[in-house]
């Protein structure tokens, strides 16, 4: 391929794109502290499209263009053309080895269908009713410009991307099983995917890893002036390179995978709890609608994980945030929800959340006081 300015490659509009040869991805090139060790800038540039859906604000079709078609980044997994957002959540719906997903099980389980992600999405975009993903036709906060375009940003990057990354997690895992040569390829994706091409370290990007860095200042997890769940990813990443590359080491490289899984959901078990606690206190009326929305899709986020270790809590959650009317969370049933004993089986300490009472000290949330932690597909004691 004819290569690009990095500045000038997104607005390629054709169906092969192509990219610089010193672009966020490149084997050896930095982006946000990883090095990664095959060519995967062509993955990170998703992070385009997730910024394409934002910027396209209320024109719903131009964002929805863009989620099932694609635009910045091809599918170089399938050689079908641009790579698609959508396909992130709709390849569960083939049986398979996506279906030995842990996160994608668990969304089945609890939302009842394989492509929850998508047909939350869609909902949105489309502004339906769903009984299982919220009112955007009818109800009165749901059916918002502002909570629409927080629903279309949230849900992209804090349930597609956590999906996405896992998959090359287990694609990396099965093919070194294999003794396949695209292992090591595959773990490099999952960190392209999970921090994005925009991102320079400090949350600046269009992906996952940029919430992290904003809910560690609300929570208290900081470290050495970064988030401690990107620190320790990235730490987790850097181990599984060594380890995808070396004999006899899938064990370890299994512990890498699940430090990461467990981690993934930290930040929006954070955002859950602050964006839940706000709607249940604001005084401040006009941010309902749009607060409301960012409490719901961090849930959303989590809930499948939450059901696995409570499904009583997660239910009750899900009560609490649906969105749909104008009812405001109770805020000590969603705080209750996420204690000590559920996070543990979650695979989740309570230091990693740590207290919304840094940024909010009437939530009366304090780092709740650990037991053991019991869950073997995902934990941070495996970090």
């Amino acid at each position: 391929m004819v290569s690009l300015k990095w500045a000038a490659a997104a607005a390629v509009a054709a169906a092969t794109v192509t990219v610089a040869s010193a672009a966020p991805g490149n084997k050896g090139v930095n982006f946000a502290g990883y090095f990664p060790s095959e060519d995967v800038s062509m993955q990170a540039r998703v992070d385009l499209d997730i910024k394409a859906m934002m910027d396209a604000g209320t024109n719903w079709a131009a964002a929805r263009r863009v989620y099932t078609q694609g635009k910045n980044s091809e599918d170089e997994e399938d050689g079908a053309g641009l790579a698609k957002i959508q396909d992130w959540s709709t390849r569960f719906n083939k049986a398979g080895l996506q279906r030995t997903e842990p996160a994608a099980i668990a969304g089945r389980a609890f939302w009842g269908d394989w492509d929850f992600a998508n047909r939350h999405l869609l909902a949105v975009l489309d502004g339906k009713n769903s009984p299982k993903y919220g009112l955007y036709r009818t109800g009165a906060w749901a059916r918002t410009n502002a909570a629409r375009k927080e629903m279309v940003e949230k849900l992209t990057k804090y349930t597609f991307v956590p999906l996405q990354v896992g998959w090359e997690l287990l694609l990396t895992l099965t093919d070194y099983a294999k003794k396949e040569e695209e292992a090591p390829e595959h773990w490099d994706e999952a960190w392209a995917y999970y921090a994005g091409s925009l991102e320079k370290g400090s949350g600046n990007g269009f992906s996952a890893y940029a919430l992290a860095e904003k809910r560690a200042k609300n929570f208290g997890t900081m470290a050495a002036g970064r988030s401690s769940v990107n620190r320790r990813i990235l730490r987790a990443m850097n181990a599984g390179k060594r380890q995808v590359r070396a004999k006899s080491a899938g064990a370890g490289l299994l512990k890498s995978a699940k430090c990461i899984r467990a981690l993934l959901l930290v930040p929006s078990i954070q955002g859950c709890l602050r964006y839940s606690y706000r709607v249940s206190s604001t005084t401040a009326t006009s941010r309902l609608p749009k607060e409301a929305a960012e409490a719901w899709a961090f849930c959303a986020a989590v809930l499948p994980a939450l059901a696995r270790a409570n499904a009583g809590a997660a239910q009750r959650v899900r009560q609490q945030v649906f969105l749909s009317g104008v009812k405001r969370p109770n805020w000590p049933i969603v705080r209750a929800a996420f204690g000590a004993s559920t996070l543990n089986k979650m695979g989740i300490r309570c230091a990693d959340v740590g207290s919304l009472n840094v940024e909010s000290p009437k939530a009366a949330h304090p780092v709740c006081k650990d037991g053991k932690l019991t869950n073997n597909l995902a934990g941070t004691n495996f970090c």
